[in-house]
């Protein structure tokens, strides 16, 4: 038996795969920066509780801040309390990202999630990585980055009366509410990343749609563009912005003749068909 983990800030999605069958943990979340590792060990004694834990032979761990020796070290031994016969291996979740929609071929990864994120591939390893810099200033393509689109315009007061008038009704905005939001409460952020269902639910009207483009243009311009050869390159997507707005990706695809493969919202399926291909 093998263990897959999509390792998360917010939760931790675990799958025990034995043949053919694959049972889901769910446990809250771990970011080896911020968390003791105690608190990871907790969460796989949770998890070792659930199954025959020493006929576990490997853990392929996922996870966010997983890029560092030291984190990798942090990871691997707090696993290895709960799974002692266990080879365990850690990887950063751009690597899941490029092994769940690209598998063993060359290309560019892209993750369009709440957040953004985007590496070349070669078929095993990560080799380019353009760095996404975070929703501040960065995080294009991202549901993040459309909501700070749309709440701009509406600041600015650039948006149709109609759709002004829609989003103030469906989320009882205000000028005022707005800079509060922003300015005096927690995780602005996440204000920012409520609105993408409202341009879904408005895209037949010509702003949302622009908006919505012109959000996949600017994720072309500072992550696609950047990499070698992207011309060539086969895009796989991954995440909640791809998913949903699918037929209008791959739209908008066509305007740069640039070739997209796989899209799926987590990278958790791919990673279990690639693994039990192995």
């Amino acid at each position: 038996m093998i263990i897959i983990v999509d390792g998360g800030s917010t939760k931790i999605d675990w799958r025990i795969i034995d043949g053919k069958n694959a049972k889901q943990v769910i446990t809250k979340g771990f970011n080896p920066y911020y968390h003791e590792s105690s608190l990871l060990e907790g969460f796989a004694a949770e998890v070792a509780a659930q199954t025959e834990a020493d006929e576990i032979t490997d853990i392929y761990y996922y996870g966010t801040g997983c890029s560092s020796e030291a984190n990798y070290k942090k990871v691997s031994n707090a696993l290895n309390t709960s799974f002692h016969n266990a080879s365990t291996l850690v990887y950063h979740d751009l690597l899941a990202s490029a092994r769940a929609v690209l598998k063993d071929r060359k290309g560019i990864a892209c993750i369009l999630g709440t957040g953004s994120n985007s590496c070349l591939y070669d078929g095993k390893s990560v080799v380019e990585n353009v760095p996404s810099v975070g929703w501040l200033i960065g995080d294009e393509g991202s549901g993040t980055y459309l909501g700070k689109l749309l709440i701009t315009d509406y600041m600015r007061f650039l948006m149709p009366d109609d759709i002004k008038s829609a989003l103030e009704d469906e989320y009882k905005l205000t000028f005022e509410e707005v800079l509060n939001c922003m300015y005096s409460k927690p995780s602005p952020n996440n204000f920012f990343a409520q609105f993408p269902p409202f341009i879904e639910k408005h895209i037949d009207n010509d702003y949302c749609y622009n908006l919505l483009m012109k959000n996949f243009d600017d994720f072309y311009y500072w992550q696609i563009s950047k990499y070698t050869g992207f011309q060539n390159e086969e895009l796989g997507f991954v995440g909640s912005i791809a998913f949903y707005f699918r037929e209008y990706l791959e739209e908008w695809a066509k305007k740069y003749d640039l070739n997209i493969g796989t899209i799926i919202k987590v990278p958790m399926d791919g990673l279990i068909e690639y693994h039990s291909q192995r």
